[in-house]
């Protein structure tokens, strides 16, 4: 089932990344008019959030402080809360409307997922570190939504390609002055999404109105020295460097785990409805990029 006519979509995080993007494609796309949930009202009371929401067809929760950072205690409360809290704000405020949202699609990570199986949307082998611990945490908020008879997607999304930010936009300089290198044992596996096929996801499930898990990654698994090969190749240098992981680890403490650790995901839920990558593999999507 499709919507019938234009919608009016509720995006948290639209400053981000991922954000920036989608207010962009959505209008574009689906001629949809964007609603944009500014950080206080996020955090705030329910009421006030409620009466911001009210008309909205669709709700996208992408609000969440960065994870890339030494993880001290305040820190951790800090990634916690902007995730977990945030999204059962959201539905506290959903539940005093009348007229409830269709659908409500919320942020999740692949690193809900341990870093020794192959993962498809079924996959119940979580990680047991506070990345995985924040991850399941969030996903239980997120299907609360359910309880109110609003249908509820939840995209685990790998690493996002995009020239505009992310980690094309960080590693780049290094790679065109010849630093570039492989991170740990460079064996971690390197889940990605091009930006473009993040966004005809969204558009995807929206139009089809589709709910539960979905891996938000390009269908080729690459790992970490594939990533550094090809990132060399491509700006025709060499990639001589290794960052050992005991440096990460003194840099970044416990948020090393972020880089050294990395999942096998498997997108089986888009393959099988049907989904086409412009992107099918690394090579593909940073030949776009760069």
């Amino acid at each position: 089932m499709k919507y019938s006519k234009q919608m009016k979509i509720a995006i948290s995080g639209s400053s981000g990344l991922v954000g920036s993007h989608l207010c962009d494609y959505l209008q574009t796309d689906l001629g949809a008019e964007i609603l944009k949930i500014p950080r206080e009202r996020l955090y705030g009371d329910a009421k006030s959030l409620a009466a911001l929401l009210d008309g909205a067809s669709v709700i996208i929760h992408l609000s969440g402080a960065s994870i890339l950072s030494r993880w001290t205690k305040s820190r951790k409360r800090i990634l916690r809360d902007s995730r977990v809290e945030t999204t059962k704000n959201l539905c506290k405020a959903v539940a005093l409307l009348k007229d409830k949202p269709k659908q409500f699609i919320c942020t999740s990570a692949v690193g809900i997922y341990n870093s020794r199986d192959r993962h498809s949307e079924e996959s119940e082998a979580y990680s047991h570190d506070f990345l995985g611990k924040v991850c399941i945490e969030w996903e239980q908020a997120a299907m609360q939504m359910q309880k109110l008879n609003v249908r509820t997607a939840i995209f685990r999304l790998g690493v996002v390609l995009s020239e505009q930010g992310g980690i094309i936009q960080k590693s780049l300089p290094f790679f065109k002055l010849g630093i570039g290198g492989r991170l740990g044992s460079g064996k971690q596996m390197f889940p990605f999404i091009h930006i473009d096929d993040l966004m005809k996801a969204y558009s995807f499930v929206i139009n089809e109105r589709s709910e539960g898990i979905y891996n938000l990654v390009a269908p080729v698994s690459i790992n970490n020295g594939d990533f550094t090969k090809m990132m060399a190749k491509i700006v025709k240098r060499p990639a001589f460097c290794h960052v050992p992981a005991f440096i990460l680890r003194i840099l970044l403490g416990e948020a090393s785990t972020v880089l050294l650790n990395g999942q096998t995901v498997l997108p089986d839920r888009l393959k099988k409805e049907g989904f086409q990558y412009n992107y099918l593999t690394f090579e593909e999507a940073l030949c776009a990029l760069v």
